[in-house]
């Protein structure tokens, strides 16, 4: 008997082990997915700098269909693994854009948004 519930906490325990890799397999991919969609904002800001003239203009807000943004929409939405189009919005009164990416994240939370402010 004593052997029999001694193999029984063992298996639960060994249950439980599987069950936090899992969800820690889970938990990496998706913060792998945020640094690299954090990673690619900031590319998008020094290619934003590397081009001042154009980026005080405001050439560079607009969507996925843009001229300027639509390499990078592309490699952001590899990285996601989404459809969703991030939104690059210029404010000629501050001469700040502000970068937003979102995405569904099924993995984790659902939904995974954020917004960067750059000044070029």
């Amino acid at each position: 008997i004593e052997i029999l519930i001694s193999v029984l906490v063992l298996g639960i325990g060994l249950l439980g082990i599987a069950a936090l890799q899992s969800s820690s397999v889970r938990y990496s991919q998706s913060a792998q997915e945020r640094t690299t969609a954090l990673i690619l904002a900031g590319t998008l800001t020094e290619i934003m700098r590397s081009n001042p003239d154009v980026a005080r203009t405001g050439s560079y807000a607009g969507d996925c269909e843009s001229e300027l943004l639509a390499e990078w929409a592309l490699q952001l939405q590899a990285a996601t693994g989404t459809t969703t189009c991030p939104e690059v919005v210029w404010d000629a009164g501050a001469g700040v854009y502000t970068i937003s990416i979102s995405w569904q994240d099924e993995k984790v939370t659902g939904t995974t948004n954020f917004a960067i402010q750059v000044r070029p």
